[in-house]
This record gives C-alpha cells, structure tokens and sequence, in this order.
C-alpha cells in the first residue's frame, strides 16, 4: 500500500520521491509560473527543463504584496512553486485564485508548506492562513533537498514536536470546559507517536540521509491525515506557535520556522510543567537549533515576548490554553530564561 493510499487525508494528490527526479520536468506543465526565491531557482533553473513564463521572486508573504504578484503575472496552466516556505505559499495563493494546478518542489524541508491546505499570510503583522489548497504532484528530490543546510532542513521537525506541547493544551483546553472542537484521545494519540517517530529516527534525520528526509516529509502527511478530517490542526498548533508568532510581531522579524517553534517549545512545556527535559533532549538529539541565540534573539526579547504573550494570544483570538490558566510571572521569567544562549552574549 502507498503513502497516500495509507493517509488518505494527506492532501496530495500524487507524491515522488527519489534522486535526481526534479530534472527535466518542466515539459509536463504547460504553459507554467514559477513561486520561488534566487537560490533556489539558481539549483533548479538548469535541471528543470521547459522554462517557466513568468517567474515570481518571493520577498515575503504579505497578503497585500501577494495579491499585486498574482494579478501581475500572466495566465497560465500551472504554478510550480520551487523552495521554501514563502515560495509554497505564494505558489499555493495563485493556485487558489485562480483555480489552476499546483506543483510543488521542495527544496527544503525546513516547513510543512509543500503539503498543507492553506496559505500562511501576514496581515497588518498578524499571521493567517486562507484558503485551500490540494497540490496536484509533490517532488521530493532527496539530492535537491540535500543542498540546503542541513540545520535548516532539520527545522522541518519543529512542526513535528509541536505536537507535545499543542496536544497538551488541547487536552487542558478541553479539561476546562473549554474547547467547542471536542477532544479526540485516538487522534492525539496518533499524533504524540509521531513525536516517538523521529527521535526514533533521529540518527537518519540529522544525518539527512533519504530514510531521514522521508520520514519528516511522511510525518508532516500523517499529520495531515490526522488534522484534516477534525477540521483544525489543534493537536499540531499551540502555545509554542504562539510564543513564535509573538516574536515575529515584537521584532518584526521572519524567522527559522521550526528553530523558533523549538524555543516556544522548550519555553511552554516548562509552562504546562510537560516534561520539558525530555522534548528539549529530543531537539538535541535531532539537531534541531533552539536557542534564543540561534534564532538572533537578546534576553530582553524573549523577556517581552513572554511578558506579552497572553495579552498577544488573547487580542489574536487564539485557541484556550496554558497562556490563559497559568500567569507567566516575573519569577517564571526568571526561572526560564536564566541560563539560555542569548545573541547578544560573549561565547565562553
């Protein structure tokens, strides 16, 4: 049985892996534009074949921006969209405007954009998703991916591990009398094995070995097939997404999406008192970089993002969690951020 024959939900409609199967394909789309960035179309633009009509260099994802690029670009048959996140996201907006095909190219695995439905966004600083999107065809080059850092395709995991702290707070949620979703112990189950999946694999994975790109890539499809037919990513997205997404907005900064994940996760499972040691260790032993220094960030940065947070999570209308139960205290401050690598510290 395939991959997506087993996860039905995956949202992708077809999906290859292998080496070297991102050559020479540009014949198979028609008359096609490319969402992408200058590096990674600096790897593809020689191998791909048949060149693109128009070709959309991605700075970001404000949702104005967005709309401009899409009215812009000329009509076609198909959008590839070859990259990172950004370049997903911005392949996955005109697909939806336009109700054409979407191929996806990742050359990173550093998100889960290549196979989610909607498309990430930021609106007046604030972080949304809109619209639905299902990829007609997913390439995962494993020799393309491998050209990126391996410390950036090791972000992939954060929006793995996000689970033990997202989970958690859907459980509390729930407890409380307040989540309208319902709980689902089957799916959250499903969900923190995937957390046991990596680590498992974490030798591979940090290795970035094909067994290792795959099971990120096969993790984020599972948590697809968990998600979608629930009708939220509740047992994926939390406390930890949120402390991330405060940062973006105090710095006004784009970050490593899974490095600061990692931080929100290693701050807010200390929060929920949710064996902050052993999900911290699993981060280590991936590689997956989560240190305020890692992601540029100061002891006051992190301090303010903290001291903002439930202020943040309730003006963005956030899901019910330990931001809202717990007060994040000077004293917990305190306790948290002592001892961390800032990016404003001598190294020893």
């Amino acid at each position: 049985m395939s991959i997506l024959e087993r996860l039905p939900h995956a949202n992708v409609k077809r999906l290859e892996f292998g080496r070297g199967i991102a050559d020479n394909i540009g014949s198979q789309f028609g008359r096609y534009i490319v969402t992408t960035m200058a590096i990674p179309w600096g790897l593809v633009s020689q191998r791909i074949g048949a060149p693109p009509v128009h070709f959309i260099d991605v700075q970001d994802m404000d949702l104005e921006r967005a709309q401009a690029l899409e009215a812009a670009a000329p009509a076609c048959d198909t959008v590839v969209a070859i990259g990172g996140g950004q370049s997903m996201d911005m392949g996955k907006y005109i697909a939806w405007k336009r109700g054409i095909p979407l191929v996806n190219i990742p050359t990173i695995v550093s998100t889960n954009a290549y196979v989610t439905q909607a498309v990430g966004v930021r609106n007046r600083g604030k972080v949304e998703y809109i619209g639905e999107v299902t990829p007609e065809l997913v390439i995962v080059d494993y020799d393309l991916i491998r050209t990126a850092p391996p410390e950036l395709n090791i972000a992939g995991c954060g929006d793995i591990l996000s689970i033990h702290t997202a989970s958690f707070d859907w459980h509390l949620a729930y407890a409380a009398g307040r989540e309208p979703r319902g709980y689902f112990p089957a799916a959250v189950e499903r969900a923190r094995a995937l957390v046991e999946r990596l680590d498992n694999a974490a030798s591979e994975i940090r290795a970035l070995s094909d067994e290792g790109i795959h099971t990120i890539v096969e993790c984020y499809l599972e948590i697809n097939d968990i998600c979608i037919p629930l009708g939220h990513y509740r047992a994926e997205e939390g406390p930890e997404h949120f402390f991330a997404y405060n940062e973006e907005y105090l710095t006004r900064r784009t970050f490593v999406h899974g490095w600061i994940v990692g931080l929100g996760i290693q701050l807010m499972s200390q929060l929920q008192d949710n064996n902050p040691a052993a999900i911290v260790a699993i981060m280590d032993r991936l590689g997956l970089p989560h240190t305020p220094r890692a992601n540029g960030l100061t002891r006051v940065d992190v301090i303010h993002a903290l001291e903002t947070l439930r202020d943040r999570t309730l003006a963005d209308e956030r899901w019910y969690g330990i931001i809202h139960e717990r007060d994040i205290t000077p004293e917990f401050i305190e306790q948290v951020t002592g001892g961390l690598e800032y990016a404003d510290q001598e190294m020893n």
